[in-house]
């Protein structure tokens, strides 16, 4: 990225944030440009080779359906379009037909198209420009194929990009509604490519604050029927109503943990700067809470200052039944001065030294909050914002980012690799700090939480089997989670919560050898997937979002 780009990039985040925030984003912007040094030294690893290439050209499959690209035009710079045509016509997978729906005013485009002969190319001039959303559902009425994808008119497509979400149609069972990519940006025409998104598997909260699933987003024709096409009323986040629009109608996701796209950066684009298009965040907004109220969910959305990251304050919706039990005795008078509650929340305090089943069997509540020695939440409304989260039932645990008294991140939840190693997410992380594409900063599902602070539903609690109290940390968790999962309840962290450990003991994540061969035998198949809030690309040495090291 060039000094004149990257000064533009600047005036931009320093009128989005002000001076101390900007401060505070430059300092981590550097640590990111160390990523994307790493990237760009190693970008031919993220890629397949030219022989690969051609292999895939060969091969063939039991399922291989036509697949439509859907893309809207408008006034598209011909460099740009001749580029993305020629990224969709050197697919190696070629049973594709391309759906060009111009709004634009000009021959521009059309001039450009008239150029390539190949059949696969539909192009419909428009007879009005009626709008992103309107003209993509433009595309669709024009395409043919068993599944749709979509691709902006100055973007690109790697090589393999429809090969790999072929190759998933065939391996995974059941067959998927909706499949999504990694991707990363290119600096106008210039193929440098740099900020790799690599995204984690379906995250049902993060989804709903952040549009993380954005390219490359392919779907069967069966969803969109089901689902209906763009609404205009949300043009500048379409794609994020539209792909919530597909979950509330039931759609499988999947998620292909390989950059299939290229997102163009250039001076007219959102991802050059965001408040090019506050319309878009402000449709964003809207799309959220009407994907919420038709859950029956109620809450409020709102904008953050990094705009695309929303902010939920779930509100409840029943009478909920809380026991909390702390493990000192002091920390029950504290905990109890300091903890405002609504009038839907009937709250007990228990000194509960053990922590264990017999003490939470002996509670009559709903809800459990287990406090471990020296764990401190922070705010009187702490116990509102994490039952926030339960008026769902599908939220079976939730708990907040835990610091230590110099307020750098303890873990924000762990992760398990496929080896089935432990470790804390954004360990050492400044509270300041948003972490790798503002993960540390947005509540998002995870697969594993420390029972030192964490609150859960005696239901998902008995359906999981209680804890297995021969184990330690971390195997305990690492078990009792996977156990409420596999029951279909999910496992929430509020980052937005701040709790502070006043102990000074650093925790050991390292498993005792056999306690883990003991999960091995139950666990190991799951583990192999990789951990459900993190990538295969990042590097699980340290689960802090650190690219793989070649």
């Amino acid at each position: 990225m060039n000094l004149i780009t990257q000064a533009g990039m600047a005036l931009a985040l320093l009128r989005q944030y002000g001076v101390q925030d900007f401060y505070y984003r430059f300092r981590e912007w550097c640590d990111f440009r160390t990523r994307d040094h790493r990237y760009q030294k190693c970008l031919s690893s993220y890629f397949p080779s030219q022989a690969k290439l051609q292999a895939q050209r060969e091969e063939t499959w039991g399922y291989e359906p036509l697949i439509s690209i859907v893309v809207p035009t408008y006034e598209t710079d011909g460099k740009f379009l001749r580029q993305l045509l020629d990224s969709v016509l050197c697919q190696t997978y070629g049973n594709l037909e391309l759906c060009l729906a111009d709004g634009s005013n000009t021959d521009r485009v059309e001039a450009v198209v008239r150029e390539y002969k190949d059949s696969r190319i539909f192009y419909k001039r428009l007879e009005k420009n009626g709008g992103i959303s309107e003209n993509t559902n433009c595309g669709f009425e024009m395409a043919h194929g068993e599944y749709l994808a979509l691709l902006d008119h100055d973007d690109l497509l790697t090589p393999n990009a429809l090969y790999e979400m072929v190759k998933a149609l065939n391996e995974t069972a059941p067959r998927p509604d909706v499949l999504y990519s990694d991707e990363d940006k290119m600096v106008g025409d210039s193929q440098q490519y740099c900020d790799p998104n690599f995204k984690p598997d379906y995250n049902e909260e993060l989804l709903r604050r952040n549009n993380y699933i954005c390219h490359f987003l392919m779907f069967s024709r069966k969803i969109l029927d089901k689902a209906g096409g763009l609404d205009p009323a949300y043009d500048g986040a379409q794609d994020h109503e539209f792909v919530l629009r597909c979950r509330a109608k039931g759609a499988k996701f999947h998620h292909i943990p390989k950059i299939l796209y290229h997102w163009r950066v250039h001076p007219a684009s959102t991802a050059y700067d965001p408040c090019s298009k506050l319309y878009a965040y402000e449709n964003g907004k809207k799309a959220i809470l009407n994907y919420l109220n038709n859950q029956g969910v109620q809450a409020k959305v709102s904008l953050t200052k990094d705009l695309g990251i929303y902010r939920i304050n779930y509100t409840h919706n029943r009478l909920m039944h809380v026991a909390v039990l702390v493990a000192k005795q002091e920390q029950l008078w504290q905990l109890k001065g300091m903890t405002k509650v609504s009038k839907r929340t009937e709250v007990t305090y228990h000194y509960a030294p053990k922590q264990n089943n017999k003490e939470i069997e002996k509670r009559n509540a709903d809800y459990i909050v287990m406090v471990g020695e020296g764990m401190e939440p922070q705010g009187e409304n702490w116990l509102e914002e994490l039952l926030g989260f339960c008026q769902e039932r599908r939220v079976g645990a939730v708990s907040g980012r835990i610091f230590n008294k110099k307020h750098k991140t303890i873990h924000s939840g762990m992760v398990v690799s496929a080896k089935g190693k432990v470790y804390p997410l954004f360990e050492g992380l400044p509270e300041i700090y948003r972490g790798y594409c503002h993960r540390a900063d947005i509540p998002q599902n995870v697969s594993t939480l420390s029972l030192d602070f964490v609150l859960f539903s005696r239901e998902a609690w008995r359906a999981a089997g209680k804890f297995a109290e021969g184990l330690s940390f971390p195997a305990r968790e690492v078990d009792f989670f996977a156990r409420m999962r596999e029951c279909g309840y999910e496992v929430v962290v509020d980052s937005k919560l701040k709790v502070i450990c006043k102990r000074d003991a650093k925790p050991d994540y390292q498993m005792n050898p056999d306690e883990f061969s003991k999960l091995l035998k139950r666990w190991e198949e799951i583990w192999r997937r990789g951990d459900l809030a993190y990538n295969p690309n990042l590097w699980e040495g340290d689960a802090k979002f650190t690219f793989h090291r070649h």
